[in-house]
């Protein structure tokens, strides 16, 4: 035998046989993992990233200086001073990254015998496939890094055949001793992070052909026996709530997410618990808050990305049985009824949501909720809204004017920002259709709720202007130091309640539904005045959709609009004022309200993004398309979709 092939038999022994392929996740990881993100193939998702909108646009040339410098402040404030700590290098390692890619949250196990650690149980596991020596070699070159670093306090550990390093990481220490690659300065240090302990224990080796990482000892060697298959216990693969979102939501996606939200909750509820201790003084039960929520009915949650020559598509999947519901989830259940456009949808709406829910039975089921918490808490909120409501109309009555009146039609769209600073621009104007079968009652009871938001019944003032088309407008104010300031607008509509963030939100609407009524009427079609028109008639269908590019393919991409909530965005417009605005101030801190942010918070921003590096928004516009999301609602629970339609 050649010294070379006796050579290559001792690295194979070392390496802890790398010809044996690593197990899926689901098949590593026990069946009591809480949480994990797994990409089973990293080449595939590496090029679905680069062949998707944001992937393109983050190589576009256009986008070369921000780029560099962005990457460049990554790699000197985080990745050099990972490596001065760990010894290893995460641009190496990531590189020799050819199969899967997974990061897990298990139970804590108990602290180790002299270690202060809670027991935290995380493992990572980056898996080369052919690359075993070269990883084997790179995690060598980390050790002898390490030798230089006294601080690390590094000692190795064998598993059977496997070497593992454990050392302590100072987060805090790796930042702070960065420069910034273009100053050479000093990081500026975070002052809410001055006093926060960031060391962490990690502990690192290799695993056949897997780079493999966890927080002890113990970890690694629980961890081991299933990444080399010989422990026959039945992982994540068997539970019964990852089997049914692997088969509906996670098989054969290029990464993927699941949580076992009711394990999390059983560990969290006694801390819980002592967060809503104070309702005890008004009777309540403080264990039975959450579970009165609804959000302890939640089983697992599970999401995954898949990319196609059509775009990019994300599905989320909510586990959460018909029979448990309560509280939240009750209220949040989805008719499967049309959520299309209505007309009074104004061209260049920014953004659009319209979900289809039973308003009167969701607003039992909170009521409900509370009196599970607590009876006294129920008749207190009662209470409180009836007494907002009386300072309008003596009369008023929570059942019949708000409880009563709620339809099955919400629908809430924004126009696109404007404002000269970021506090500006993340204020749209915003307008919400409320749907009733008697609106004119709807409004006391919404004048109650609106009172409610606003601290007190007396602060709010009502006067009336005429908008378009000779519409009468409520207009509601609130007393501030500079004066009266507008609260809300609000008109009715025969079969919705019309509530805008301000004037010129629904003077937009009212010119829609406006302009939208004449074009009916010039085609024949005049439907009766403020009705929301169904979207599948042809004479009295917006013109919104031809006016939006990928529309077509955005709606397919979701499932159409009859899934009981259907949604889209426009990035071209509601991003364009902040990124011509980011790019073109002197400093991030010309375009901060005053009083807002400080001088180191500022700088500390910049020294990652150069927004002055940015190109004009036009040059990379295409690649910002439509954006549509819809959700339902089935006996297992609630399932969305977002898609986004390939950039040109």
């Amino acid at each position: 035998m050649t010294l070379r092939a006796r050579w290559m038999l001792w690295w194979i022994a070392c390496s802890g046989g790398i010809l044996a392929d690593l197990p899926p996740a689901q098949e590593f990881l026990p069946a009591d993992t809480l949480a994990v993100v797994s990409v089973p193939g990293v080449p595939s998702a590496r090029s679905a990233w680069q062949g998707s909108n944001l992937g393109r646009l983050w190589a576009d040339p256009a986008m070369t200086e921000f780029r560099q410098r962005f990457e460049g402040a990554f790699r000197d404030k985080w990745l050099a001073g990972l490596e001065r700590e760990s010894g290893l290098d995460p641009g190496e390692l990531i590189g020799l990254t050819h199969g899967q890619a997974t990061l897990a949250v298990m139970p804590p196990l108990p602290p180790e015998p002299g270690s202060d650690g809670p027991g935290a149980h995380w493992l990572l596991v980056l898996d080369t496939r052919d690359g075993a020596a070269a990883l084997g070699q790179a995690l060598e070159k980390a050790r002898v890094r390490l030798s230089t670093n006294a601080t690390a306090g590094a000692t190795t550990r064998q598993f059977g055949e496997h070497r593992f390093t454990r050392l302590t990481i100072d987060l805090q220490a790796a930042s702070a001793a960065s420069t910034n690659s273009v100053t050479k300065a000093p990081a500026p240090r975070s002052e809410a992070l001055e006093d926060e302990d960031l060391r962490w224990e990690v502990c690192f080796g290799q695993v056949g052909s897997a780079f493999v990482a966890g927080p002890s000892w113990a970890v690694i060697s629980n961890a081991i026996p299933r990444l080399v298959a010989t422990n026959t216990v039945a992982g994540l693969s068997g539970k019964d709530s990852f089997g049914r979102l692997w088969a509906s939501t996670l098989k054969d996606r290029p990464a993927w997410v699941y949580v076992d939200v009711a394990a999390v909750y059983r560990r969290l509820a006694p801390s819980l618990e002592g967060v809503f201790g104070m309702l005890s003084l008004l009777g309540a039960d403080p264990a039975k808050v959450v579970p009165a929520t609804g959000l302890a009915s939640i089983q697992a949650v599970g999401g995954a990305i898949h990319a196609t020559e059509a775009g990019m598509t994300t599905d989320l999947a909510i586990e959460v049985p018909a029979a448990g519901r309560a509280g939240l989830t009750q209220v949040m259940q989805i008719l499967p009824k049309d959520a299309g456009l209505p007309e009074g949808i104004p061209d260049g709406v920014g953004s659009f949501q319209r979900w289809r829910i039973d308003g009167a039975a969701g607003w039992k089921a909170l009521e409900s909720s509370l009196k599970r918490v607590s009876p006294k808490l129920g008749d207190l909120a009662q209470i409180t809204v009836e007494s907002a409501g009386q300072v309008f109309d003596p009369n008023f009555n929570l059942l019949r004017d708000l409880v009563g009146n709620l339809g099955d039609d919400f629908i809430t769209f924004t126009l696109p920002p404007t404002g000269t600073n970021l506090l500006q621009l993340s204020r749209s104007g915003r307008v919400q259709l409320v749907g009733s079968p008697n609106p004119a009652r709807l409004t006391s009871g919404w004048k109650a709720l609106e009172a409610l938001v606003h601290m007190k019944a007396g602060a709010l003032e009502f006067s009336e202007r005429t908008g378009p088309g000779g519409r009468k407008v409520m207009v509601a104010t609130v007393a501030a130091k500079g004066g009266p300031q507008n609260a809300f607008q609000m008109v009715q509509a025969s079969n919705h309640v019309v509530i805008a963030s301000d004037g010129p939100a629904m003077d937009a609407y009212l010119a829609a539904v406006s302009g939208h009524r004449a074009t009916a009427t010039n085609a024949a079609v005049s439907p009766p005045a403020g009705a929301l028109a169904a979207t599948n008639a042809p004479a009295t269908t917006p013109p919104v959709p031809a006016a939006i590019p990928g529309w077509s393919e955005a709606v397919a991409g979701v499932g159409g609009t009859g899934r009981g909530l259907f949604g889209f965005s426009q990035p071209r417009l509601e991003l364009r004022p902040t990124w011509e605005a980011l790019r073109t101030t002197d400093s991030l801190a010309g375009v901060m309200p005053a009083g807002t942010t400080s001088l180191e918070t500022v700088q500390a921003v910049e020294s990652w993004a150069d927004f002055k590096r940015l190109p004009p928004f036009d040059s990379i516009a295409r690649y910002w398309t439509l954006q549509a999301f819809s959700g339902a609602t089935d006996a297992d629970g609630f399932r969305f979709r977002w898609f986004s339609p390939k950039a040109p």
